[in-house]
């Protein structure tokens, strides 16, 4: 489990004394405790933190990494971009390889035709197998973004 995986690299982290692998891996943690918290209080017992919703929150976590970077570049702060890229690209070792933008293209076809989806109606319908299939394996911007073009075209 990827959870228990995080839990180790942080204990591995400590021992080498990497300040910086060891703050990210401690803000994951503490991410994924909010997760499980909020989910604990909406009363959802049966839905715990598998690997889904880890990578979910991974992901998340690198978006604002970038955002971030993008920010202090445009305020010429490059020690902050850089420390920030830094992060994002530390939290991406516990995802799951990406998808090329073909390999994504090929795969969004192929959902297209299983769901059998004709118009942008049946958005949604795709985009819940895309994230049944693909969750954690690609930008699930640029997923929605091909099927609308998809479905539109």
């Amino acid at each position: 489990m990827l959870l228990e995986k995080i839990k180790k690299d942080l204990v591995n982290h400590i021992k080498s004394g990497d300040k910086i692998k060891i703050s990210i891996t401690r803000l994951l943690l503490a991410a994924l405790k909010d997760k499980e918290i909020s989910l604990r209080n909406n009363q959802d017992f049966d839905e715990l933190i598998d690997d889904n919703v880890v990578m979910e929150i991974i992901n998340k976590m690198i978006k604002q990494r970038k955002l971030a970077a993008k920010t202090y570049e445009e305020v010429s702060r490059t020690d902050l971009a850089e420390k920030e890229i830094e992060e994002a690209k530390l939290l991406s070792h516990y995802l799951p390889s990406q998808l090329s933008e073909d390999q994504l293209v090929l795969k969004v076809e192929d959902i297209i035709k299983k769901v059998k989806a004709e118009s942008l109606r049946d958005m949604g319908k795709v985009m819940k197998a895309i994230k049944e299939d693909l969750s954690g394996k690609c930008d699930m911007q640029l997923a929605s973004n091909l099927v609308k073009t998809k479905l539109s075209g």
